[in-house]
């Protein structure tokens, strides 16, 4: 957050839509508060996610009492006072695990904001699954650049030629889910084009390297590894998918079959 001697400063530029339209204290603030906005997106998904983690976790059970919803009809001839069902729900013990999600940010500058943004809302709508599903997430934010274009550097082959990288665990295992705070770090642009701009400038990168650098591979990738996957929107039923697909690799299946 502290102001550098850079002469390459775009994160403290005019606000403009390409970084999220918020000015330097905006972002600040946003990234210290999180982003209220935000989670409309993220309750899109997490609306069209539920029903299928809800049928996985959460089975319900007949209870036979004086009184209830409906009789059983056997019970109520044979004069048993106890003909009444309600009808419980009871919570799933499944044995929990640790997953450590990275989420790359790593986005090139053609990459839209709206893209960003619907990305950002559907990992969070991921872990937001994994944990209800009675799991644990620790969640680290990547941005991972190289100094050269090809490939070969992208995927950190030659890291002293030019490599610059940020890990930022903005969740813990043991911490409860703030998605208020992932809504920001995950979807918003400005985490990328006002926050992580700025450790570059602190760091002297952002004079180092051309326009910040060119995206790159995490080089920690923990047990699931979300990079720039999309290079434009997709249909909504596409990203459902993509998060129930995600979830079964870590072995959370979620077939309601």
């Amino acid at each position: 957050m502290k102001e550098s001697k850079a002469y390459v400063k775009s994160s403290r530029e005019t606000a403009d839509r390409w970084s999220g339209g918020l000015t330097w204290n905006e972002a600040k603030s946003l990234a210290l508060k999180g982003w209220k906005e935000g989670l409309k997106e993220v309750e899109k998904y997490q609306a069209k996610i539920s029903p299928f983690i809800a049928e996985k976790v959460l089975r319900h059970q007949q209870v036979f009492g004086v009184s209830g919803y409906n009789v059983d009809v056997g019970c109520f001839l044979a004069n048993d006072p106890e003909c009444f069902i309600s009808r419980v729900y009871e919570e799933q013990n499944y044995p929990g695990k640790i997953f450590t999600i990275v989420c790359s940010i790593s986005f090139s500058s053609a990459i839209t904001p709206e893209t960003i943004i619907q990305r950002g809302a559907m990992i969070c709508a991921l872990i937001d699954a994994i944990e209800y599903a009675g799991h644990r997430a620790e969640v680290i934010c990547n941005w991972a650049v190289s100094r050269e274009e090809p490939r070969y550097y992208r995927d950190g082959n030659d890291k002293e030629y030019g490599w610059f990288e940020v890990d930022v665990t903005i969740k813990k295992a043991d911490q409860p889910l703030e998605m208020i705070e992932l809504a920001f770090c995950l979807a918003h642009p400005s985490m990328l084009r006002k926050i992580m701009f700025s450790i570059a400038e602190v760091e002297g990168w952002s004079d180092f390297a051309r326009q910040y650098g060119y995206p790159a591979t995490a080089t920690n990738k923990g047990d699931i590894y979300i990079q720039e996957v999309f290079s434009g929107e997709v249909t909504d039923d596409k990203a459902i998918t993509w998060v129930l697909t995600e979830l079964k690799k870590l072995g959370v299946d979620l077939s309601t079959s």
